[in-house]
This record gives C-alpha cells, structure tokens and sequence, in this order.
C-alpha cells in the first residue's frame, strides 16, 4: 500500500504541473486572441492540446490508483504485514493482541469495511503506513487511560466482587480476566475492551500508585500464573511486551 500512495502522490503532483502549465498556457492564448496574434495563438493552442492529452492520461492513472481494495489487503493481512515492517524499521514497537494492535500507549484497530482505522476509539479515513507511524510517534507522548487514583478503587471493588462470588479468602490472587469480566459487564462497559483494560493495568503499574483510599495495597504478582490461558499482555514504554495474569489486594496490618 505504501507503494501505492508513493506513486498516487506522484502522479497528482504530475498532474497540478500539468494543470498549472494548462493555465499558463490558456492566458497566453487569451492574449494572443485579444491582441490578434496568430503565429502565438496558434502555439498556445498546440501546446494546450497536448497538456490536455497528459492531463488525460494523468487522470485515468489516478482513477486506475482509486480502485485499490483495501478492505481485502486489511482483511488478508497485507496490510497488517506492511505496517508492522514499517514500524520495524522506524524503531517503533507493535504487536496484535486480541484483534488490536498495540504500540505504547496507543490501540489501533482496524474497519476493512469502510477502509478507516480506529484509533483511541476515533476513527480515521488515513490509512496510509507511513502517515500512521508518524502518528503513532507523536502518540507515543501522549497519556490515555484512565487516572491511576481512579482505576485502582474500581480494581478494589471489582476484586472483592470477585472474591465474593468465588468465596475466596481475602487478599487472594485472583485472575485479572475475571476483573474484566465485572467491569465490563453492563452494557454501556462493553465498550471499554481487553486492550486497554491491561493497558490501564500497565500504566497503574508504572505509575507508583498502590495503594487504595482504604489502605489496601495493590498486587500484580508475576508467577505461574502468567502461563495459564488468562494471560494478558500489552506493550510497555520500552518497547518489550508485558504479561500480566493476577491480582490481589492486601491488608495493611
């Protein structure tokens, strides 16, 4: 695909020379006209004949260029492929996860039927490779997600839902897909996804804050766990992938 725009592009900045020697062109011929002069009226018009020609040409180029599928290339995983060897190359770390691509600290997903992207859940008509990793650079600075002093009380709440509903011991580790499964159980929640549920995981984890208005203290332990099917993962600032699978939430003494 980035091919592909490479020569549209060039093709339409072909075909505006043309449009502007068209235009020179034409007030030549005006003149000519206006004062009378044959030899320079006949020269303009020859020379405008031939641009209209290119200009032809050039315009049939570009709508062969409009018929690229790109619904097909998101759907086979060409266009998949060609953004990751970009971003590869770019030194910008992105991996898929449950659909979704994922590049600190944004998601991206993406709507083969209607040829958009979505990012941060704004869709967006630009889908060309390299204008979406010169977004996802600039992105790469911004803060998404919600407020650590905020998602750490809905993990609380979340986790002794859980604890409840499982009759465990508190303080217990549990699974953090079961803690996504209750935030996300009402419909108006299900818009907030798995990607940036761990996300949010990520970034509390980073973020130093640890400890509810309760005086609870938040634990993401890394164990076996992490091996098991409720694995969750996500890209951190340095680039690695992160894992996360359990939580707890322990009592001060």
């Amino acid at each position: 695909m980035e091919r592909h725009f490479e020569i549209a592009e060039t093709t339409v900045d072909e075909l505006m020379h043309i449009v502007n020697s068209i235009n020179t062109r034409g007030k030549k011929a005006k003149k000519a006209s206006q004062t009378g002069s044959v030899r320079d009226f006949i020269i303009a018009v020859t020379e405008l004949r031939s641009l209209v020609e290119d200009l032809g040409s050039a315009a049939n180029d570009l709508s062969t260029l409009a018929e690229v599928d790109v619904s097909e290339m998101m759907e086979s995983g060409s266009y998949k492929e060609e953004l990751f060897s970009l971003c590869e190359k770019e030194d910008i770390r992105i991996i898929e996860s449950d659909g979704k691509f994922l590049s600190y600290p944004t998601i991206i997903s993406l709507s083969p039927s209607d040829a958009s992207v979505i990012i941060e859940k704004k869709k967006q008509r630009g889908i060309r490779p390299s204008f979406l990793v010169s977004q996802l650079k600039g992105l790469a600075k911004r803060q998404f997600g919600l407020k650590p002093e905020t998602f750490i009380e809905m993990l609380a709440t979340a986790y002794d839902l859980v604890v409840a509903e499982k009759q465990l011991q508190p303080g217990t580790v549990v699974k953090l897909m079961d803690l996504f499964r209750v935030l996300t159980i009402l419909p108006a929640a299900k818009i907030y996804t798995k990607s940036e549920f761990v996300r949010d995981i990520y970034l509390l984890d980073q973020s130093g804050v640890d400890t509810t208005r309760g005086g609870r203290i938040l634990k993401l332990p890394a164990s076996a766990m992490t091996r098991s099917s409720g694995t969750m993962e996500t890209v951190a600032k340095g680039g690695q992938i992160k894992l996360y699978a359990g939580i707890s939430f322990e009592v001060t003494q």
